[in-house]
């Protein structure tokens, strides 16, 4: 897909959702000559790489290799740094106290997804700046939009029976290596760490999904907006779409799927 193709579905899902923050892709770079040409400001220094996410939603472009990683729980899951004992035992959960004894801890660690793979680092940039595919795309919204995002993907996908959360390395792990690992969508409701470090509100959560959904979920969201969105919000999207100079999608007011008035 070009840019000029990935800038009218972000632009089409921006305008069918009010977004606050900017989509972003994220990008595995794999070897140091990768990360030379990409396209993005280097990190200096440490940095979390929710941070660099949330950073990259303000509309900055950022790449970060391995010595620039300012967490190590999230180098060991997006795969920039191998993985020790300490945490292939669940060791290193234990020591934290998050869970009640080390049988608990190492269930949650075999069961957290981390990524299979030796990265060189990773680029994170608002969607819309790519002009190569990202492998990864990530939201972070209210509820009611993640609802929307949600029912975008069950329109085109059909119900998913695999989404996965432990309220622990939200963005790293559950909204970017799950994606990656899986090449299917999960929803986080962020972690403790991520809401210190990159501050996000108390009312937001986090959706990711492979790139390769991107255009399906922004057409099933156009798709079902007739269908739930009520009267107070279809004419907040039909003011987007006209401020924005596009003709938006069919609808009808009055009409909803759960007032009882079949719109088909």
């Amino acid at each position: 897909m070009d840019k000029a193709a990935i800038s009218e579905a972000v632009k089409e899902m921006n305008l069918a959702m009010k977004l606050d923050r900017a989509i972003v892709g994220v990008r595995f770079i794999f070897d140091a000559n990768e990360y030379k040409e990409a396209e993005a400001k280097a990190v200096i220094g440490k940095m979390p790489y929710c941070v660099m996410v949330r950073t990259a939603m303000t509309g900055k472009s950022l790449k970060a290799a391995a010595k620039n990683f300012g967490c190590n729980g999230a180098a060991r899951a997006l795969g920039v740094v191998e993985l020790d004992e300490m945490t292939l035992s669940g060791r290193f959960y234990d020591s934290l106290g998050l869970y009640k004894d080390l049988p608990t801890s190492k269930d949650v660690q075999r069961n957290v997804v981390f990524c299979e793979h030796r990265a060189y680092g990773v680029m994170v940039k608002p969607l819309e700046q790519y002009s190569e595919e990202p492998h990864v795309v990530m939201i972070v919204t209210d509820p009611y939009n993640g609802m929307r995002i949600i029912q975008g993907y069950t329109y085109a996908f059909g119900f998913n029976t695999t989404y996965r959360m432990s309220g622990n390395q939200a963005i790293c792990s559950e909204c970017t290596c799950v994606p990656f690992e899986t090449n299917d969508i999960n929803v986080s409701l962020l972690c403790a760490g991520t809401r210190f470090k990159a501050k996000w509100r108390d009312d937001e959560m986090a959706i990711g999904f492979p790139f390769n959904q991107f255009l399906s979920i922004v057409s099933g969201v156009s798709a079902t907006l007739d269908l739930t969105e009520p009267n107070e919000k279809k004419a907040q999207i039909e003011a987007r779409f006209s401020a924005a100079g596009r003709p938006p999608p069919v609808i009808q007011y009055n009409k909803n799927y759960y007032t009882g008035l079949n719109p088909r």
